[in-house]
């Protein structure tokens, strides 16, 4: 008799690890024993400098519950941040994660962050929706500057930074299906729903160019077509390398507005501080009309 597990789609949950997260690490292990998703494994990269003492504290973790059956894959990543800068190292700590679920044929890869708390049927929604890309909206950066990690756009924003959607905007969409499915739109609201909602079946879905990685729902065939990389000289997020080539490739990245985990934001400036890796970013200079430029390299600390 075939199982039941063997029925379903296998996930992997994929997370870069650092003893940085070890306040809320075990926490986290606990919030995914008691996900009601049975047939997914867990696969950690260790990317804590100079020691393997959270690797070795880490690496016979167990997450399972009564009788399920989910394999741990532990890996240690080691980088030289003289020679390579976090966001680089993140990059091939993904992409090893991302080469063990295609060597292991997973039908799913799950990224989420090790301090990021899901509800138990959390993997289930995100199935659900049989999309390639689909996740849950969670914030980054810390109070009174946080935002969801939802992106507009691929651009960077002179003074303003990445083009993020805002908490009044995810609200106002909200505010809107609510509407629409308790049928209390006016006509004039009506006209709308074509261009706001793009899944009538699935309202609380919504299209945009990312979805963060740290909660981020992907299908096999963006798994294979889609690595993670960075540049040499332009350094930045492995996730902007990633939804700027998902994009190009005419994937779509949803977000489910339901649900909005808790993410226990854990620091990131100390591993920042010891990479003497800084980013370089070289840019044209020049009038908008001239027919030459001069190619010049900025560096920044």
């Amino acid at each position: 008799m075939v199982g039941l597990n063997n029925l379903m789609p296998r996930v992997l949950i994929g997370c870069p690890v650092s003893q940085r997260h070890e306040k809320v690490f075990f926490e986290w292990i606990t919030n995914l024993k008691n996900l009601s998703y049975p047939n997914f494994d867990l696969c950690l990269v260790d990317n804590t400098l100079d020691t393997k003492e959270y690797y070795n504290k880490i690496k016979d973790i167990d997450i399972n519950i009564d009788d399920s059956d989910r394999k741990v894959i532990c890996m240690r990543h080691k980088w030289d941040p003289k020679k390579q800068h976090p966001i680089q190292m993140l990059a091939d700590a993904r992409e090893k994660i991302r080469q063990y679920a295609i060597k292991e044929d997973y039908d799913y890869l799950f990224w989420l962050d090790d301090d990021i708390f899901i509800p138990q049927n959390g993997i289930q929604k995100l199935l659900s929706y049989n999309k390639d890309a689909v996740g849950f909206y969670v914030h980054v950066f810390y109070e009174p500057i946080q935002v969801p990690c939802l992106l507009k756009s691929g651009n960077i924003l002179i003074g303003k930074g990445l083009d993020f959607f805002s908490f009044d905007e995810i609200d106002g969409y909200k505010s809107f299906v609510k509407r629409f499915r308790e049928d209390k739109l006016s006509k004039k609201d009506k006209v709308l729903i074509p261009f706001i909602i793009k899944d009538l079946e699935k309202p609380q879905l919504f299209t945009t160019y990312g979805v963060n990685l740290g909660c981020l729902m992907t299908s096999k065939k963006l798994m294979n077509e889609v690595p993670f990389r960075t540049h040499p000289s332009f350094i930045y997020g492995e996730d902007l390398w990633f939804y700027a080539e998902a994009n190009d490739k005419h994937y779509e990245f949803w977000c489910d507005t339901d649900v909005r985990p808790e993410h226990k934001n854990t620091e990131w400036s100390s591993v920042i501080k010891k990479s003497s890796k800084k980013m370089n970013f070289f840019v044209a200079y020049g009038p908008s009309d001239a027919k030459e430029a001069e190619i010049v390299e900025r560096k920044h600390g």
